[in-house]
């Protein structure tokens, strides 16, 4: 599991999320934020003038290597936004949970995954064993500002009830916080 894809795919979308961030190093203010805040920071108002943008779009071009335009940034109003177009993170959060539920799902369709009640992939609810191993998973690559203690126990809820599928918990996770 240690070099899944599903690992990999996911510690790359913080990758670029940090990089981002540091396309925006230009201004002072983005140095001190968290991870967090900058990803649910309005594009524009980071990069508010239209020198500042076109720096920006340069820098990205660069690392992480997306072609964006000055459309896109207020066509995604958030870094997060932004990067969800290029690539999902309920996607990738999803594709590494499926590694760590139980019976079937692990080797089954991800459409089927998402579809099924958290019940049947994480048999136990919060306290089961796969369940465990899936936030383990999650909280080694996730940065902590961005699945706080917070989320984690409101997660666990979401595990907890019985009504829910697995596509709920994948959404709230995605979230971040």
């Amino acid at each position: 599991m240690a070099d899944s894809i599903e690992k990999q795919n996911l510690m790359r979308w913080f990758t670029y999320l940090h990089a981002l961030q540091s396309d925006c190093s230009f201004n002072t203010s983005v140095k001190t934020m968290t991870l967090l805040a900058f990803a649910n920071a309005t594009i524009t108002t980071v990069v508010p003038s239209p020198s500042e943008q076109a720096q920006f779009i340069l820098n990205v071009g660069n690392s992480p290597g997306f072609d964006i335009s000055t459309d896109d940034l207020t066509n995604y109003a958030t870094f997060e936004a932004l990067l969800d177009h290029f690539n999902p993170l309920p996607t990738y959060v999803g594709l590494y949970l499926q590694t760590a539920s139980a019976g079937t799902y692990p080797n089954g369709s991800f459409a089927d995954f998402l579809n099924a009640l958290i019940s049947s992939a994480f048999p136990g609810g919060s306290s089961g064993a796969s369940w465990k191993t899936a936030m383990g998973l999650l909280t080694s690559v996730i940065p902590a500002v961005c699945l706080s203690a917070k989320l984690q126990a409101d997660v666990a809820k979401t595990v907890d009830d019985t009504t829910k599928k697995v596509s709920d918990l994948v959404n709230q996770i995605a979230t971040l916080g």
